[in-house]
């Protein structure tokens, strides 16, 4: 009896190990097919990759021809005050070799920002907004140094272009130009200039003259400043005949803008008239007027002004006070502020003795006025015999 429970209980243990390995056996092939699904999924999803990369890669946009840099403006600036009293010191020091390598550079860049944007705007280039965004900076980059370029030359330059019957651009007859120009704080790693002079062109003849045109000897320091000036001057003739200002020439069918063929004009009537004013800079230039005559005030008070011209600078040799009456300005109440004097300060140059005229003042302390002191100097300055 006992023997047949042990078998009976035996029997079962096996069986139940059988059921056990058998299904031990399955859940192994469970996993085993999981494993190589997984397996399967893995190398697919890898054999992708390559071909996906290479998709991305063959539609990266090209580079392009280097970005200039010019003066410190970038391709994500704009110009400031800073910038153009940068461009105006920068462009009189630049030789013509390195303006003519920034003229081809802006070319090269500009045509290649100028045809990605039109590819990308057609559709023949797949649109990456990124990169449409950088390529319109940079022109409007370019645009922007020519805007300032412009500027200078319209301050610099006061001559007047027409058009003849045949669309032919010239000048007037008697431009007035001028050298040392700045219009904001110069820079401190530039130099100041050394002289200011005005020059025109009149009835052919090219020459440095004062403010109202009676032509002058310019000197040393005036001809230093005037061939930086030239210089800048002839860079930006340069930069102009190299650009091509395709965002400027699309309703002109391949013509430079008016704009711009007006300021070229300018430049080059600068150019050919500083030229020749430079190499024509001579003694017989000087108009030598008359010595001004003294007023009725000029006894009393000559004396006195002298002393304060001297105090300021001891080269000065006489002055003369043209004034007959004393000019007294008041203010809005009628109450008077100070009185003034003209006259001339009498000062040793490079050829004889120059004029240059001067204002002396006295200021109201109520019921008297106080010292005399100088109160201005004009831009009249001439030699006299």
């Amino acid at each position: 009896m006992k023997t047949k429970f042990f078998l009976r209980s035996l029997f079962i243990a096996i069986l139940a190990l059988g059921i056990c390995a058998s299904a031990d056996a399955q859940l192994k092939g469970i996993l085993n097919k999981a494993k190589k699904a997984v397996k399967n999924n893995t190398e697919t999803t890898t054999t992708t990759i390559p071909s996906q990369t290479e998709t991305i890669k063959s539609k990266t946009l090209p580079s392009g021809p280097s970005v200039p840099k010019i003066m410190s403006l970038n391709p994500n600036e704009y110009s400031s005050a800073a910038y153009f009293e940068e461009l105006l010191w920068g462009m009189r020091k630049t030789s013509s070799s390195q303006a003519k390598s920034l003229a081809d550079q802006l070319s090269n860049r500009a045509k290649f920002d100028n045809d990605m944007i039109a590819k990308m705007k057609s559709g023949s280039e797949e649109k990456d907004y990124d990169a449409l965004d950088k390529f319109q900076n940079e022109l409007s980059c370019w645009e922007s140094f020519y805007g300032t370029m412009k500027q200078i030359v319209n301050l610099i330059s006061g001559a007047y272009v027409h058009k003849d019957e045949s669309g032919r651009y010239y000048t007037d007859d008697c431009p007035r130009f001028v050298v040392g120009m700045t219009k904001y704080e110069v820079p401190a790693s530039q130099e100041g200039v050394k002289g200011k002079a005005t020059f025109t062109r009149r009835q052919g003849k090219a020459f440095f003259c004062e403010p109202n045109l009676d032509p002058f000897f310019a000197n040393s320091d005036q001809l230093e400043t005037a061939k930086l000036d030239l210089n800048m001057m002839s860079n930006f003739a340069i930069l102009i005949e190299g650009y091509p200002i395709e965002w400027c020439r699309t309703s002109n069918q391949g013509v430079m803008a008016e704009d711009f063929d007006i300021c070229y004009v300018k430049i080059k009537a600068y150019v050919n008239a500083l030229n020749e004013s430079i190499n024509g800079n001579s003694v017989e230039n000087i108009e030598f007027k008359p010595m001004p005559k003294g007023g009725k005030l000029n006894a009393s008070l000559k004396a006195k002004a002298l002393a304060v011209e001297k105090a300021k600078d001891s080269e000065i040799m006489d002055c003369i006070i043209t004034s007959d009456i004393w000019d007294v300005k008041k203010n809005a109440a009628g109450i008077p502020v100070r009185r003034v004097v003209y006259g001339y300060i009498i000062y040793k140059a490079d050829h004889g003795k120059m004029a240059t005229k001067v204002a002396w003042a006295e200021e109201y302390q109520g019921g008297n006025y106080g010292p005399l002191h100088s109160f201005g100097v004009g831009t009249g300055s001439f030699y006299v015999k």
